[in-house]
């Protein structure tokens, strides 16, 4: 499978044309054990990724893409010159938070990794993701970045012809003009090679309308099965697996189907084979295939459809959209900062938003539910535990009881992500364990402790927390406090006698680890309470 994507990258590197980043980030690669390349949606930094991981393969080194940080410490072969890609680290719209804390418990084992000078390790996140406040807790990530939309970086005037001249051929002096509109011109010149009946001009003045123009033309034109497969790549999230289409399914995707179909005003019954023939006719303009999947030709390209079916099928995307979609791209109010793709859901759906969050819960898509954007907002949480409340006892203890079905997490330690001792509050009214770990021995109190919320602490502590209980690698809810030098955490962590010298397995303690980190303060609190070497 890696030769595939290898050969895969190789055809696409056809297309690629030497810049001064791509060129920066390669000598980046050779001189650094970990790289970030970052920029936003189109601007180059998969096709760059690719193009060094070639030119890496080139001179020895054996290139595994993954997607799983826990691959790295898998495959790292201490013997053999190995470079690691990862694409859209952390997810490819906003940040992912189950993807961040897999990062996290494993980045401590990187750093010794990319010791050896034959392993390194090279990554591509997009810019909104990287600029995230959470994404400044993996330190690594920061050690040499390449931002392809910096001064030093970006595009020059000579580039983007010669981009252009790749993929327009004659007709690239007519755009040039247009070149500085979006950051994204390497993905417009593309699309416009894709779609050769397209009016240039048109095209390079606002590309994104042309294609919202398009899905418009189907649905007025009566071409309802195109319009609705297309809606069935939102549903499932930009993955629409072609079984789906041709082979036995189970009830909830059949459901899914039907009711997306009845929503595009096609008949519930209509043959999936049909389907799948209106979908290979979109085939290159929308929609490619690999392995059997249907995706967009590019994840810009789904941002649009899905906010264009987030604003013309709002209620079959709550009820039918997969979670991670409803997790992602949906908001119940504007914010000044968000993305210009993301779906505001109207007032008369916040209800059946908020049910459809539930429905969730109460399937074990925690993740889903409690890293959902809305949930990063006060007033949301607020609104959403005054929901909560309004269901009756035995079902909220149900869902108080209910486990996150991948990784078993309490509906407590999603909580303890916030700030918000109401939240919390709840989860312990409901009987949920307090001491309760995640898979990695991570305890609510040692999850909070780490991310700061010190009247989290508080109430955990309050209400029988185990103040010493440690994660499976030994570190205590004072080590980690002491680590990101939560000042107050450590204060009360101490006034309640916790053990001071818990640290990791490999005799860390807390006092060694604050002066690694040259936590002075916190050295100070530690030795005035009795710890020593």
């Amino acid at each position: 499978q890696i030769s595939q994507i290898l050969q895969t990258w190789k055809i696409n590197n056809s297309y690629f044309v030497e810049t001064r980043a791509a060129k920066h980030v390669l000598e980046s690669v050779m001189n650094n054990s970990f790289v970030t390349v970052t920029a936003s949606f189109g601007a180059g930094k998969t096709a760059t990724l690719q193009y060094v991981a070639l030119q890496m393969r080139d001179v020895g080194y054996d290139v595994l893409p993954i997607t799983n940080p826990n691959d790295l410490v898998k495959y790292y072969n201490t013997n053999k010159q190995t470079l690691f890609v990862i694409d859209d680290v952390c997810g490819t719209y906003s940040i992912n938070q189950f993807h961040l804390n897999n990062w996290g418990l494993v980045m401590e084992r990187i750093k010794v990794l990319i010791q050896n000078k034959h392993t390194k390790i090279i990554v591509a996140c997009r810019l909104q993701v990287y600029m995230d406040e959470k994404f400044q807790s993996l330190s690594i990530f920061k050690t040499c970045v390449c931002n392809l939309q910096g001064k030093q970086l970006c595009l020059s005037q000579t580039e983007k012809l010669s981009i252009a001249n790749l993929y327009l051929k004659t007709e690239a002096t007519e755009i040039m003009q247009y070149c500085d509109l979006y950051d994204c011109f390497p993905l417009i010149c593309k699309l416009s090679n894709d779609n050769p009946k397209r009016d240039i001009i048109d095209f390079f003045k606002n590309p994104f309308s042309i294609y919202e123009y398009e899905i418009d033309k189907l649905y007025k034109r009566r071409n309802n099965g195109k319009y609705c497969v297309l809606a069935l790549c939102v549903m499932f999230n930009n993955s629409l697996k072609e079984q789906w289409l041709t082979d036995e399914i189970d009830k909830q995707i059949r459901k899914i189907i039907k009711n997306t179909c009845e929503a595009c005003n096609i008949n519930r019954g209509t043959s999936r084979l049909f389907l799948l023939d209106e979908l290979k006719t979109l085939e290159h303009t929308f929609i490619k295939k690999k392995q059997g999947v249907y995706t967009t030709i590019h994840n810009k390209i789904f941002d649009l459809l899905s906010f264009y079916f987030g604003k013309n099928m709002i209620e079959c995307l709550i009820r039918n959209g997969d979670s991670e979609l409803i997790m992602q791209r949906c908001l119940l109010e504007r914010k000044d900062d968000m993305d210009s793709f993301i779906t505001i859901v109207p007032p008369k759906y916040h209800r059946m938003y908020m049910q459809r969050l539930i429905d969730d819960w109460s399937k074990g898509i925690l993740h889903c539910v409690f890293n959902n954007i809305n949930m990063k907002i006060p007033e949301f949480r607020q609104r959403f535990l005054r929901y909560l409340n309004t269901l009756d006892i035995s079902a909220q203890k149900q869902l108080a009881l209910t486990r996150d079905v991948n990784n078993k997490d309490t509906v407590l330690l999603q909580c303890c992500q916030y700030d918000d001792t109401l939240l919390i509050q709840w989860c312990i009214n409901h009987g949920i364990d307090v001491n309760q770990c995640n898979y990695k021995g991570m305890s609510p109190l040692y999850i909070s402790a780490q991310e700061g919320l010190t009247k989290v602490v508080m109430l955990l502590l309050d209400n029988t927390a185990d103040i010493n209980k440690c994660t499976d690698d030994g570190a205590s809810p004072l080590f980690v406090a002491c680590q990101k030098n939560h000042k107050e955490i450590v204060k009360l962590l101490l006034d309640k006698k916790a053990v001071i010298h818990n640290g990791m397995d490999d005799a860390i303690s807390p006092l060694l680890i604050a002066k690694k980190m040259n936590h002075t303060v916190i050295v100070r609190m530690l030795e005035e309470n009795g710890a020593s070497e």
